[in-house]
């Protein structure tokens, strides 16, 4: 029974886990890190698992599911997902850049009933999964929230993280249109690629997931001085002493 870590990307993996490379592999050359591989990690709470699952809605649901199969396969099933990266904030000055944000709720607007303007999911006949127990899932995805991680001895710091909800995107916005309509029809804080997928997964196999997200830029067109993709992947290297696991 374990904890897994998973990141879109080893630099997002790095950050996270400051001084961690897998075997064979350095710090500095995170970028070439293999996705969708599980490796140990020694954290506070015992050994755990990490991964990369790969950029987009798609490598991170096959990424997830593969590495969440291996796991059980190996005789050290997850009980619990923390999945951290990057995000775009629709409003920096509700979500400042580099700040860390809990993610309650993922949004996947891309699934339902096109009209040719908007996506409706409700509008659609299929829902993407109807569990035995427990609401629909269509486009929405409640993730779980720093609790689930005491019982592997986290004493979360909450007041470190701004609760939101993200949508998960397979074509990031890069006009102003499109990141205003998606803000109007959504009221979501954050832009990902990858939350919705991560949970979709960890729900299917009945795993708690947590979402933290670092904020790197502003939704859209953004001017110099509304990014900071370095500093956000050097803010991730807060959350876990922020969640007491190192």
């Amino acid at each position: 029974m374990s904890l897994l870590l998973c990141a879109a990307t080893g630099p997002e993996l790095a950050g996270l886990v400051p001084g961690f490379a897998p075997e064979g592999f350095s710090a500095s050359a995170a970028k070439s890190w293999p996705e969708m591989t599980l490796w140990p990690l020694r954290l506070k709470c015992g050994v755990a698992l990490c991964c990369t699952t790969g950029v987009g809605p798609v490598n991170a649901a096959l990424g997830m599911g593969l590495a969440l199969a291996r796991a059980a396969a190996e005789g050290t099933p997850v009980t619990v997902v923390l999945n951290a990266g990057l995000a775009g904030a629709f409003d920096l000055a509700q979500h400042p850049l580099l700040a860390l944000c809990q993610v309650q709720e993922e949004i996947w607007p891309e699934y339902g009933l096109h009209d040719g303007h908007s996506v409706t999911a409700d509008a659609f006949g299929f829902p993407q999964w109807q569990p035995a127990q427990g609401p629909t899932v269509r486009d929405r995805i409640t993730l779980a929230g720093l609790e689930a991680l005491t019982h592997l001895g986290s004493k979360p710091l909450d007041s470190l993280f701004l609760p939101c909800t993200s949508l998960t995107v397979a074509g990031v916005s890069a006009s102003f249109a499109r990141a205003a309509a998606l803000r109007a029809r959504y009221a979501a804080g954050l832009e990902n690629m990858e939350g919705f997928a991560v949970a979709y997964a960890c729900a299917r196999m009945g795993i708690a997931c947590v979402g933290i997200r670092s904020v790197s830029n502003k939704v859209g067109p953004r001017a110099q001085d509304e990014k900071d993709f370095p500093g956000a992947l050097a803010a991730l290297t807060r959350v876990l002493p922020a969640l007491n696991l190192i």
